[in-house]
């Protein structure tokens, strides 16, 4: 979250600079920035836990106590409580998978800024 909006603070500061330019030099230069916040947030998993998180970082044990079954229908069902280590890499997990999908519309914007946010002043 933090270098989300440490990204977007970068993209209005460059706004302001080139506010009444005719070549929006610095914004176009703040979707490099763009780009690279969306790679490593792309990439969570391997910041996070380096080699271990090459190909993303789900969770392939679980570890918890069984509460409870109920046998009563036709699904047999079970009441498990997870360890707070369990629990912790299942939020581990979610946050990557939000932080993969913002990145790659990062990484689309920031090239599109990257690219084309020169000629944003010749338009306006």
């Amino acid at each position: 979250m933090l270098l989300t909006i440490a990204t977007l603070l970068v993209v209005v500061i460059s706004i302001r600079s080139d506010i009444g330019a005719t070549s929006w030099m610095w914004f176009q230069r703040s979707g490099a920035v763009v780009v690279l916040t969306g790679a490593l947030l792309g990439y969570r998993s391997i910041v996070r836990l380096g080699k271990q998180g090459v190909g993303g970082a789900s969770v392939q044990w679980a570890k918890g106590t069984l509460l409870s079954v109920d046998d009563s229908g036709p699904i047999q069902k079970a009441k498990i409580k997870y360890d707070r280590e369990t629990t912790e890499r299942f939020r581990q997990d979610e946050l990557d998978k939000i932080a993969g999908y913002i990145g790659v519309w990062m990484i689309v914007l920031g090239t599109l800024i990257w690219a084309y946010g020169d000629l944003l002043g010749k338009v306006l």
